[in-house]
C-alpha cells in the first residue's frame, strides 16, 4: 500500500520524484557510509586489541620460567592480578563476568594449568587450541559473545627447541563491543534524522527551483492561435531554466511571427485570387447580358484566357512556396557551370526583353562551378531578370554579372528601373508585396517571384540581398557555394 501510494505520488509531482530520488540516493550514501565506518571501527578496534594482546604475549613470554619441567608466570604477575574464586569451584560451560584486564595462564605439557594471573575460570572451547598450541603452532580464538567475549592468544614456550608447555593471554572485548555498539545506536538513531531533514530540505530546494516551470505552464496555457501576446519575462539568472524562459518567449514571438505571416499571406493570397476571378466573371456577365459579334466574344475569351493564365501562375507559385514550406521540394544538387546557366535564361527571356524595349546584358566573370539544383537555379535567374524587365522602362537595360569571392560565387542583376524606396526595400521579399502594386498586376505579377527566389537561394545554403536607389535602378545579390572540382 505504502509502495503504491508512493508510486502515485511520484506520477503526479516531478518535485515528489526528485525529492525521492535525492532522498533514495542519500540513503544508499549514508548506509555505504554508515557501514564504512562501522567495519573501519571495528578492524581499527580489533587490531588494536590483538596488538595489545600480542605485544603482553611477548612481554610474558620473556619472563616465564621452568620449574620442574613446569612453566610458572613471575610471582610479581600473579600477586598484581585481581583475586578471583577459584576456577575448580566452577562448572566448565559456565562462563562469569570476566576482568576488562589481561589475564594470563600457563600450561604444562599434558594440559593441566600450572600458573593463573587473572583468569577466573576455565575459558570454554580452549581446550583445541591449545592443544595445538602444544604441537608448536601459535593459536589466535575468539570466545564468548558480546561483552563477555575474550580474544585469547596461545603459544608454545620451548626450551631448547623443545615445547615444554603453553603461555594463553587473553583480554576482553567488552570496551571494543561497547564502542561499536555506540556508534550503532548513534547510525540508527541519526540515518532516519538526516533522511527526514533531507526530505524537507530537497522538497523546499525541489519546490523553489520548478517554481519556473509552473510560471510557463501557465503562460503556455493562456496562449492560443488567435493571441500570442504573452510571455514570461522572467528575470532568472543564465542557468538552464533561465535560458529555458528565454527560448520560450522567443519561440512565442517566432510562433506569434509565423501566425501572423500566415494570415496576411491567407488574405492575401484570397485577395489575389479574387481579383482575377472578378475580372473574368465580370467579363463573362457583360458578354451574356446581350447577342454580341463574335469579335466581342473572341475579345471576351481572350481576356479570360489572360487571366486564367495569372491564375495558374499564382496557383502554381503558392503550390510552389507551399511545399518549399513542407520541404517537400527534394534538392538533386550536382555541379552546374555558372555561365552555361546565365547563357541558357539569357537566351529564354531576351524574346520578351525586346518585346518590352529592354536590353538584356551579360557581363561575364571568371569560370565557376556551383553546387546546385539546375532548375531551380534556372528559376532563380528567371525569377530575377523577369523582376528587372517589370520595372525598367523602355529604352534602359538590365545586366547580369558574376565574380568569385572565396569559396563562393556572387551573381548580381542590375536593373535601371524605377528602383525601390529605402522604407519598402526590407519587404520585397515578402509574399505578395510588390513595389507598384498597379504596374505589378498590369504585367501579370503574382508577388511571389522574390519570396520563390529567396527560398531557393536559402535552400542552397546561400543569401540574397537587394540595394536600390530610387529613379536609377535595383541590383539584387546572390551569393552560391562555388563546387568542390577535382
Amino acid at each position: 500500500m505504502i509502495v503504491k501510494l508512493i508510486r502515485w505520488f511520484a506520477s503526479r509531482k516531478i518535485r515528489v520524484r526528485l525529492t525521492l530520488w535525492y532522498v533514495l540516493i542519500l540513503a544508499v550514501v549514508l548506509v555505504a557510509f554508515s557501514g564504512g565506518v562501522y567495519f573501519g571501527l571495528r578492524k581499527v578496534l580489533s587490531d588494536s586489541l590483538d596488538d595489545a594482546v600480542a605485544q603482553r604475549s611477548d612481554d610474558l613470554l620473556g619472563v616465564v620460567s621452568v620449574r620442574d619441567s613446569e612453566p610458572v608466570l613471575p610471582d610479581a604477575v600473579i600477586d598484581a592480578a585481581i583475586d578471583e574464586p577459584d576456577i575448580d569451584d566452577l562448572d566448565e560451560d559456565e562462563l562469569p563476568e570476566q576482568d576488562e584486564e589481561p589475564f594470563a595462564r600457563t600450561w604444562d605439557p599434558v594440559g593441566n594449568v600450572v600458573s593463573n594471573a587473572g583468569a577466573t575460570a576455565s575459558l570454554p572451547g580452549t581446550d583445541a587450541v591449545i592443544r595445538r598450541a602444544q604441537r608448536g603452532s601459535q593459536q589466535w580464538m575468539e570466545i564468548g559473545d558480546g561483552k563477555d567475549s575474550f580474544r585469547v592468544l596461545a603459544r608454545p614456550i620451548r626450551v631448547d627447541g623443545a615445547v615444554v608447555g603453553v603461555l594463553e593471554v587473553g583480554q576482553s572485548r567488552e570496551e571494543v563491543v561497547e564502542a561499536l555498539d555506540a556508534l550503532t545506536t548513534i547510525i540508527l538513531l541519526a540515518t532516519p534524522l538526516t533522511l527526514a531533514a533531507a526530505s524537507l530540505g530537497g522538497w523546499f530546494l525541489a519546490r523553489r527551483a520548478l517554481a519556473p516551470i509552473d510560471d510557463m505552464t501557465r503562460v503556455a496555457r493562456r496562449i492560443s492561435a488567435e493571441d500570442f501576446s504573452a510571455r514570461l519575462d522572467m528575470q532568472l539568472p543564465d542557468d538552464e531554466l533561465g535560458r529555458l524562459a528565454r527560448t520560450f518567449d522567443d519561440m512565442i514571438a517566432r510562433l506569434d511571427a509565423a501566425f501572423r505571416r500566415q494570415r496576411q499571406f491567407t488574405a492575401d493570397a484570397s485577395h489575389e485570387l479574387r481579383t482575377p476571378l472578378t475580372a473574368m466573371k465580370g467579363q463573362v456577365e457583360v458578354a451574356l447580358t446581350r447577342e454580341r459579334s463574335t469579335a466581342d466574344y473572341q475579345t471576351v475569351l481572350a481576356t479570360v484566357n489572360d487571366e486564367v493564365d495569372r491564375l495558374i501562375r499564382l496557383v502554381g507559385s503558392l503550390l510552389t512556396l507551399t511545399r518549399a514550406d513542407a520541404g517537400e521540394i527534394p534538392l538533386e544538387r550536382e555541379s552546374v557551370s555558372l555561365g552555361d546557366a546565365v547563357e541558357g535564361v539569357v537566351e529564354q527571356i531576351t524574346p520578351l526583353a525586346d518585346e518590352r524595349g529592354v536590353t538584356i546584358s551579360v557581363d561575364p566573370g571568371p569560370a565557376a562551378v556551383v553546387w546546385a539544383d539546375e532548375s531551380l537555379l534556372l528559376q532563380l535567374l528567371l525569377n530575377l531578370l523577369d523582376n528587372g524587365l517589370k520595372y525598367t522602362q523602355p529604352g534602359g537595360s538590365v545586366t547580369l554579372s558574376w565574380r568569385v569571392a572565396g569559396k563562393n560565387a556572387v551573381l548580381a542583376v542590375r536593373d535601371t528601373g524605377i528602383g525601390i524606396p529605402a522604407e519598402q526595400l526590407p519587404l520585397i521579399f515578402d509574399r505578395f508585396y510588390r513595389v507598384d502594386r498597379a504596374r505589378g498586376r498590369a504585367d501579370g505579377s503574382t508577388g511571389l517571384g522574390l519570396a520563390i527566389s529567396r527560398w531557393i537561394v536559402e535552400a542552397h545554403d546561400g543569401t540574397l540581398t537587394a540595394t536600390s536607389e530610387p529613379e536609377r535602378g535595383s541590383t539584387f545579390t546572390v551569393q552560391l557555394p562555388l563546387a568542390l572540382v577535382s
